[in-house]
């Protein structure tokens, strides 16, 4: 088995690909994670000061459901979304790592059995009295 057969395999070409993909999700996905959980875990949570309010009680004020967030909830929203996002990004290079390494280890499974057969050779069976005569 040469290099130029190893990189002439789709197999193999496919499967290192989606692992340098996978890679790079994986790495920026629990960086910005982090990030943003951080962000999320140093504010307070905002529906936390009404959780004891029953829904009598909130529907009779309109005006408290329906306000706008404030600045820092909205922050906190948008940190939340962000971080749910990269999450996602990191669960994904995570299994595109995993697959890759399936595929990359099939693609030389196949090079390895690829070669043995060209190595072998096909057997040839000679039959007497068939072929050159003998000196």
């Amino acid at each position: 088995m040469k290099v130029a057969d190893v990189s002439r395999d789709w197999m193999v070409a496919l499967g290192l690909g989606l692992v340098l993909i996978g890679v790079a999700n994986w790495l920026v996905g629990r960086h910005r994670t982090r990030q943003y959980d951080s962000i999320v875990a140093t504010q307070p949570d905002p529906a936390a000061n009404d959780s004891y309010r029953s829904f009598d009680e909130l529907a009779g004020a309109v005006d408290a459901v329906l306000q706008p967030f404030t600045e820092e909830q909205r922050r906190v929203s948008y940190a939340t979304a962000r971080m749910d996002f990269y999450h996602a990004t990191y669960v994904t290079g995570y299994g595109l790592v995993i697959v890759g390494l399936i595929v990359t280890f099939l693609g030389f499974v196949r090079l390895i059995r690829r070669d043995a057969q060209r190595a072998a050779g096909a057997p040839t069976i000679r039959v007497i009295g068939a072929g050159p005569p003998f000196p």
